[in-house]
């Protein structure tokens, strides 16, 4: 018997997809760079057995539970702790550890679709003692996404290369001292983020979670359009206090429009940026 072959789909085919998210789920796709989000989604109905884009809509519209396993499987995880070593050392040094700490000091870090930058900060936190001193918030749109980063279970294959990224980032210690060793992976020890505020939020629909001292939001806006990434940009500037800083990635810019107005550069390698602090605030 011949296996079911992967499905090509058509753009007409992905706007269908998207309209059908739209209007069932208030889940917009459609500004998502299309040529990824394509490719996640024929993986998608390959491994679950569609073999027309007609199919997977008539699924997801009548069962809102495999919509979730939809949306969690097609939008991009960051796949590794302590990645961009030298981008962490800034962190500690520049940011974490210059602060006076007046007033607790409030990090978000939004759309994140996997655990691997939250467990990564929180580390660093515990490092400088400073765990009851700062409020992480993490947002996600996958309501799924909540359960897997809280268990903060990582596979044996992943932690190696965890655990080289964090000899890059500190030559002394060990990463595993921050894990529990399980048969077949490794467990974040659960105090490492147990005050951190882990939710389901859309950042294009839904309020934002509060004022921030620091948005951590590195390398997201390569899956959007022009026009999405400037939304974002605009959404992550309000969450942002004067004074505040925001880290958006090696790969990305700073580029809406009137930035230079409203940011100066902390780090031009790390894209690091300092919302400026206007006379009247």
């Amino acid at each position: 018997m011949t296996g079911l072959k992967k499905t090509i789909l058509g753009i007409s085919d992905m706007k269908n997809l998207f309209q059908s998210l739209n209007n069932n789920y208030s889940i917009d796709l459609s500004n998502y760079a299309l040529s990824s989000l394509k490719s996640r989604v024929e993986d998608f109905m390959f491994n679950y057995h569609f073999s027309s884009i007609d199919e997977l809509i008539h699924k997801v519209e009548s069962d809102a539970s495999f919509f979730q396993l939809l949306l969690n499987k097609v939008l991009v995880e960051t796949t590794e702790m302590f990645r961009d070593p030298e981008f962490w050392n800034f962190l500690k040094i520049n940011i974490l550890t210059r602060n006076n700490y007046q007033n607790e000091l409030k990090i978000w870090i939004p759309e994140c679709n996997s655990g691997e930058e939250l467990y990564t900060l929180q580390i660093i936190i515990h490092q400088l003692n400073l765990q009851h001193k700062i409020k992480v918030c993490l947002t996600t749109l996958s309501p799924l996404n909540i359960e897997r980063i809280t268990k903060a279970n990582l596979e044996i294959k992943k932690m190696e290369i965890n655990c080289a990224n964090f000899e890059r980032y500190q030559e002394e210690g060990n990463l595993e001292e921050y894990f529990t060793n399980k048969a077949n992976s490794f467990k974040l020890n659960p105090e490492i983020i147990e005050n951190a505020e882990i939710i389901s939020h859309n950042l294009f629909s839904d309020k934002i979670p509060g004022i921030f001292d620091l948005i951590i939001f590195r390398n997201k806006m390569l899956y959007y359009n022009p026009s999405l990434k400037i939304d974002a940009l605009k959404i992550l500037n309000t969450g942002l206090k004067p004074g505040g800083y925001i880290a958006i990635g090696i790969k990305e810019s700073l580029d809406f429009p009137g930035w230079d107005q409203e940011f100066t550069v902390i780090s031009e390698s790390e894209r690091i940026f300092k919302k400026i602090i206007r006379k009247e605030e």
